[in-house]
């Protein structure tokens, strides 16, 4: 298993859990939002987006 498909499990399996662990503190809210990064070429491997 491949270290974003690890990310992938904990994010969709425990996001609260998983979103402390990457802050650091406990988010006010957290969605999962089932998104998929376009088949165009990516300049970033990863965005995460807070919403104060």
């Amino acid at each position: 298993m491949s270290i974003d498909n690890v990310c992938r499990y904990l994010s969709e399996q425990y996001p609260e859990s998983f979103a402390t662990w990457l802050l650091g503190r406990t988010p006010a809210d957290v969605k999962d939002l089932k998104t998929e990064l376009s088949v165009e070429p990516v300049k970033a491997d990863y965005i995460i987006l807070l919403n104060p």
